[in-house]
């Protein structure tokens, strides 16, 4: 007895803000990287033998830009789940604090 649970709120706040940051960037850069040289490649860099080889590499760009953005999204929501449950842990103390 004695001990008390201590939540520290603003380490979950940054710890959030943290993590969104350096995902994030890392996200954006992949894109960056993704949509340059090889969206450049069009079906016309295949062979007529290739058709289907072009017709995938479009497709798996598509697919992998499509997964970036959707993870980014994801890094979002998370951060504001973060941010609730901080604000969750704020709320419940004042509420527990007796006043005089």
């Amino acid at each position: 007895m004695g001990k008390e649970i201590q939540h520290r709120t603003d380490a979950i706040r940054k710890l959030a803000d943290k993590h969104e940051g350096a995902c994030g960037d890392l996200l954006k850069q992949t894109r960056y990287v993704l949509n340059d040289s090889p969206r450049k490649a069009s079906t016309g860099a295949f062979t007529m033998y290739g058709f289907e080889l072009a017709m995938a590499h479009s497709i798996a760009i598509e697919w992998a830009d499509r997964d970036l953005m959707t993870k980014a999204e994801e890094l979002r929501d998370f951060r504001g789940k973060l941010h609730v449950v901080a604000k969750c842990h704020d709320s419940a103390e004042r509420a527990n604090t007796m006043k005089a």
